[in-house]
């Protein structure tokens, strides 16, 4: 299924940025230029990325050999491959057309729902393996004109996802349009459930705000962005830069809402309570109730995978963690990641081998640090001291919820970078329905 592709793509890379490939042909009239163009930008921006989109209109006339070049080496990358054709044709024609998309090795296209016969189509792509993106509300201005004219009281394009839901269809494209607020991507995630996916171009050249469909548009996003890096004058900077801002502001609103909304997380007490770091606070975050949802902690698990794939890699270190919050998850991302995991308990033990570090530290071996929370940071820096004492090597620590009560500037000290999937502050107090932190 497309939805399992996805999950895996984006979690290998941790990014939510779809790369539109639109070489211009204009300035790459020969098609053996723009193929060079997308193969080499494909290369050297993949790592990036989880997919790459392209637009028929800027790659006619590559041929078949060149599109399979392409879809051959996005494969390669682990990326999956959009063909943004916008398929329209009826019968006969358009079985001819999923037909020859699944023959150039694409994963998915685009489909225009206006001639009324998507499931046809779904149905025939699905048995060819492909995903479909039905074309649900073009970004920018471009929606306002049709898609949102108001038929038996709804906006048109209420009807085409209607029509894409009763088919199965897998994605659909909801541009970055000044007209959809959060509550309409609210309501457009409601409709088409949790496992779609929504491609949303307009990012970048287009102007489009993606702020409210990271918001909104639940965890199975793609943010389409192309000639604001395609063009760019160094195309990995803008493409790190902009794969770095929209994963991470998905992380904290994904992470955010897990906190929030499963139960026995979030804690506010009349009364102070006191914190594994000593400290007091009427607001208690207990992350060991995620791991007791099955649904938050498949998604936390995902999230954390997800961000350390983007930021260190998916191989050539380990896992470490702390005794005993830290080892559900860390176990968990070390099994997805397919890497050694260590855990520092804050004492030795008094019996046995009288280990404060159990598992076996490898000498100038990289370890990533995995925890549920961070306060102070004390107990992630007796993680690094003990590991670094072992001969390990440690410069990265990675948490749920970073509580912003000094344990960055702590790690910073000790030359390590924390990072978090989510942390205090008022957008996540205002989301938790908290005026001020208690």
């Amino acid at each position: 299924m497309l939805r399992d592709r996805y999950d895996k793509a984006v979690e290998a890379s941790g990014s939510i940025l779809c790369l539109g490939l639109d070489p211009p042909p204009w300035a790459y009239p020969e098609p053996s230029l723009r193929l060079k163009f997308c193969l080499d930008k494909i290369q050297q921006l993949g790592r990036f990325c989880s997919a790459v989109k392209l637009n028929e209109n800027h790659v006619r006339g590559l041929g078949e050999d060149g599109h399979r070049a392409i879809t051959g080496l996005a494969k390669k990358l682990n990326l999956l491959a959009i063909l943004d054709c916008k398929l329209g044709d009826i019968g006969e024609s358009a079985k001819a057309g999923v037909n020859t998309i699944a023959r150039l090795g694409y994963d998915a296209f685009t489909l225009n729902p206006l001639f009324g016969n998507v499931r046809e189509v779904v149905e025939e792509a699905h048995r060819q393996g492909l995903g479909v993106f039905l074309l649900a509300h073009p970004s920018s201005r471009y929606g306002e004109k049709y898609f949102r004219r108001v038929v038996n009281g709804e906006p048109l394009y209420w009807r085409f996802i209607e029509e894409g839901v009763e088919a199965g269809v897998d994605g659909y494209v909801v541009g970055l349009s000044p007209s959809l607020g959060e509550e309409e991507i609210a309501e457009i995630r409601r409709r088409i459930g949790e496992e779609a996916i929504i491609l949303s171009p307009g990012l970048g050249a287009q102007g489009g705000d993606p702020t409210p469909m990271i918001r909104a548009g639940g965890e199975r996003i793609l943010i389409n962005v192309g000639r604001s890096i395609i063009l760019a004058e160094d195309p990995a900077v803008e493409a790190a830069g902009i794969a770095e801002t929209l994963s991470s502001r998905r992380e904290f609103i994904l992470t955010s809402k897990a906190i929030i909304g499963t139960k026995g997380v979030l804690n506010i007490y009349e009364k102070p309570v006191q914190l594994s770091s000593g400290g007091w606070s009427r607001l208690y975050i207990d992350c060991r109730a995620l791991y007791s949802d099955p649904v938050s902690r498949s998604l936390i698990a995902r999230l954390m995978t997800g961000a350390i794939s983007r930021r260190v890699g998916r191989s050539g270190f380990e896992i470490a963690t702390t005794a005993t919050a830290g080892i559900p998850l860390a176990s968990i991302v070390a099994d997805r990641l397919g890497v050694g995991l260590v855990y520092v308990r804050m004492e030795k033990k008094a019996h046995g081998l009288e280990r404060k570090v159990e598992g076996v530290v490898k000498p100038g071996m990289l370890y990533v640090g995995v925890d549920d929370v961070a306060t102070t940071g004390k107990s992630a820096l007796e993680c690094v001291k003990a590991v670094r004492e072992e001969g390990g090597v440690i410069n990265k620590y990675f948490v749920i919820f970073d509580r912003d009560e000094g344990a960055e500037q702590l790690l910073r000290e000790a030359g390590v970078e924390l990072y978090s999937l989510a942390r205090m502050s008022s957008e996540f107090l205002t989301m938790a329905g908290v005026s001020d932190k208690p």
